[in-house]
């Protein structure tokens, strides 16, 4: 399945029974292959791997510098996280 970057928030089905399944701008879901396809066509997304892109000039393809912009979002998201679940974790006796 390839990875796609979302730009914009979406909804992904995924073939099975959760149906849609929400996206925010800067994940990185790996997605059936014809959803990749339609998702990136639309504008809403653009494929991590030049090699996923069926275009050959790889013109849907995310710049190295937007999926490392993506990454740092995500670690960052994911610090606040951490923080506060540690917070509310309760002591040990």
């Amino acid at each position: 399945m390839p990875k796609i970057l979302i730009l914009d928030p979406c909804l992904i089905n995924y073939g099975d029974d959760r149906g849609g399944i929400h996206h925010d701008a800067g994940e990185m879901p790996d997605v059936p292959k014809a959803t990749a396809s339609d998702i990136v066509r639309m504008g809403r997304a653009l494929y991590v791997s030049k090699s996923d892109d069926p275009d050959k000039a790889a013109r849907s393809t995310a710049s190295e510098a937007m999926v490392k912009a993506a990454q740092d979002m995500a670690a960052a998201k994911a610090k606040p996280a951490k923080a506060k679940a540690a917070e509310t974790k309760p002591p040990e006796a």
